[in-house]
């Protein structure tokens, strides 16, 4: 078989089956929404009939001929109706009051198990006025020469004359109209197909000398020629092939000169990080960040001060991306230059605070945990301005650090005149610290819930005699083996500190 023969042939069976899957869909929607329709429809009639009833009994305070007559009028689709059945007296439960055929016959028997059903219910229900419900059944008798059809019913009850309104309908009749459009639909396939067979068939042939051109061209763009393109004046399906393809390498082009612009802002940002952890006497430093794209918006920092005195600073930018990172390096050199005029934790807060209210963009924030260790005396100095609270691995039992009573957790950026509080506390040999964003406890797993707090403090437990440098990575293992996933939504960092 031809190519050509092979294209026309694809292309016959994919309308095809288009159309048909099309077809498909329609016909099924269309029957479920004729069947909603009916419903209501049934609902309507007999919503109607006890309309009908409430008036008559207002006028005559009884049923009248008249009443009969206009409920016995009323029909649903070809041979749908509503039937009014007594509910009492207790010898009169089951008595057919109207019905097209069958007035005055006792139908509260095992034959007719759906009108039984439906006096059980009200019944049971106490035989509340209004009570009202769908009750689907096959037509069980030869009733209008129909035996075995399913119908649709819908019944109500109207109290004061202890009357069932029932109306109801065939399955059938209702989905009439849905059945012609599966009908027409087949129709419509067959026209279709021998339609698109002419057409196809004479396009083909115009197709093939933009192919081979369009062919030729990947060969190019394969060699290494990426300002290749292809002059395609039609305006079929292969042109806009063809035009997208010159699209697509412009955007290749964009693509890998963003992509080189990124590696130069990733390279930028990690040179903002510290490139190794301070080193000094009985104790050890180790750090990691982690990205969650190509940049992002998390920081930590070491500041040597005056005085044998060390300062942490541990970050998260409320975005991530570019504009995360671009307010990470306003925050981080905000943070050092107050850092410079400023010895206390809360004051280097406060001051950065200030400069970052005017420098960052609204529905933007800084989360900042701010320490300053006293190397000397072994005292962790710190306040913490809306970043999570950092961890104390001591005796057995990894918790939270000491926090202020005053909350002062209110990240910077937002108003100019916050307050911040400095705590402290002593440290002891084997104490360990975990400094964290909050990129590790936020992670989920496919449940949605997340890696959390207590699962932390149970993984800084189970590694806290782990080497040091090894300890973040196994932290994040834990939280990605929980997640079940190395793909992170958010950026993460982690700094540890253990006093030997």
């Amino acid at each position: 078989m031809t190519l050509r023969a092979r294209l026309i042939l694809m292309a016959l069976l994919e309308i095809a089956l288009t159309i048909s899957i099309v077809g498909a869909v329609i016909y099924h929607e269309s029957r479920k929404e004729i069947e909603t329709l009916a419903r209501d429809l049934i609902r309507a009639r007999t919503e109607y009939a006890y309309a009908v009833c409430e008036r008559y009994y207002e006028l005559y305070q009884q049923p009248t001929p008249d009443l009969k007559e206009e409920i016995r009028k009323v029909r649903i689709a070809a041979d749908g109706y509503i039937a009014v059945i007594r509910n009492v007296p207790a010898d009169k439960k089951g008595v057919l009051v109207i019905h097209p055929v069958d007035e005055e016959r006792n139908i509260n028997t095992p034959e007719f198990p759906h009108i039984q059903e439906i006096i059980q219910t009200i019944d049971a229900a106490g035989q509340i006025d209004a009570y009202a419900g769908y009750k689907d059944f096959v037509q069980g008798t030869e009733a209008r020469g129909r035996q075995g059809e399913k119908k649709i019913g819908y019944y109500m009850y109207y109290k004061p004359w202890g009357w069932i309104l029932l109306s109801t309908a065939y399955e059938r009749d209702i989905f009439l109209s849905a059945d012609m459009v599966k009908e027409r639909t087949i129709i419509a396939i067959v026209f279709v197909g021998i339609a698109a067979m002419f057409l196809v068939t004479l396009s083909i042939r115009k197709m093939f000398l933009p192919l081979r051109q369009l062919t030729a061209l990947t060969h190019e763009v394969a060699a290494g020629n990426l300002d290749a393109s292809i002059v395609v004046e039609s305006k079929d399906e292969i042109g806009a092939l063809a035009r997208s393809f010159n699209v697509m390498l412009r955007s290749i082009k964009q693509n890998i000169r963003i992509s080189q612009e990124f590696d130069i802002a990733r390279r930028m940002q990690a040179q903002m990080l510290p490139k190794t952890a301070p080193q000094f006497p009985g104790i050890q430093i180790a750090a990691y960040s982690l990205p969650a794209t190509e940049v992002g918006g998390d920081f930590y920092d070491f500041l040597p001060l005056k005085e044998d005195r060390l300062g942490i600073i541990v970050g998260d930018v409320s975005g991530k991306g570019v504009s995360g990172a671009m307010v990470m390096t306003g925050a981080l050199s905000a943070i050092r230059f107050a850092a410079e005029e400023r010895q206390t934790t809360h004051e280097i807060l406060e001051r950065s605070n200030r400069r970052l209210v005017h420098d960052i963009q609204v529905n933007m924030f800084v989360a900042v945990f701010c320490g300053i260790l006293d190397l000397s005396r072994k005292i962790l100095y710190y306040s913490n301005a809306g970043q999570t609270m950092p961890m104390l691995y001591r005796n057995g039992q990894a918790s939270f650090l000491p926090q202020s009573e005053n909350g002062d957790r209110f990240p910077l950026g937002i108003r100019p005149q916050v307050k911040f509080e400095q705590l402290q506390i002593a440290l002891q040999p084997g104490d360990l610290l975990v400094f964290y964003t909050d990129g590790i406890v936020d992670m989920m797993n496919g449940t949605a819930e997340p890696f959390g707090f207590e699962r932390l403090q149970q993984s800084i437990q189970m590694h806290v005699h782990a080497p040091l440098g090894e300890l973040p990575r196994r932290l994040i293992a834990d939280a990605e083996k929980y997640t079940g996933t190395r793909e992170h939504i958010d950026d993460l960092t982690l700094v540890v500190l253990r006093l030997e």
